[in-house]
């Protein structure tokens, strides 16, 4: 789903809802639903709640975290966002949130599309996870795979001749690992 479709301009206290996720204790499931193409909610036995965007321009973007319809905390990003995902990529039961920017890095200093994994510290606060420069080739897009636990992350890379190619990523320990392309 491309952004545009989904990007709702408002204000700070109107925050509009984006993917999170939240597994069970054993693993049995995982507690995500869908409610809109920007809004899901999550829960497990010790929490549950949503996470919010809002969007002040182009470049000025808040994540909000909600648990029982109050506002816990706010993280805000500074970039362009193309992307939303969420799941339980490390696998500890905690709500992972997948953003997608545009910008340059300290490694990479060339603007171009990255993936920044945000995490929920101490099950309430917005905190960065891992803040990826780059995957294995120019990132196009990206989606999390919530059918396993830890949840996979797929994306789609621009090679240098140009055509694209699929990969999977499982989260391990500090950022992606390559486990395999899906497509060549």
């Amino acid at each position: 789903m491309a952004v545009g479709s989904f990007i709702l301009r408002s204000s700070f206290a109107a925050c509009c809802l984006i993917a999170t996720a939240c597994a069970r204790v054993g693993h049995e499931d995982i507690g995500i639903r869908q409610r809109d193409d920007s809004t899901f909610i999550y829960r497990s036995p010790e929490c549950g709640g949503r996470i919010g965007l809002s969007t002040e321009g182009d470049s000025v973007w808040r994540l909000c975290h909600y648990m029982a319809d109050s506002l816990v905390d706010v993280w805000t990003l500074r970039d362009s966002v193309y992307r939303f995902d969420c799941g339980d990529v490390t696998g500890d039961s905690l709500p992972e949130i997948l953003v997608g920017v545009v910008r340059a890095t300290r490694y990479r200093p060339e603007r171009d599309r990255r993936l920044f994994i945000f995490k929920l510290y101490r099950g309430e606060l917005i905190r960065p996870l891992w803040l990826g420069s780059r995957v294995g080739l120019p990132l196009v897009d990206f989606h999390v795979e919530r059918d396993s636990l830890p949840a996979m992350v797929h994306t789609w890379e621009r090679r240098p001749d140009s055509t694209l190619v699929e990969a999977v990523y499982r989260y391990q320990g500090f950022g992606l690992k390559f486990v395999r392309y899906l497509s060549e």
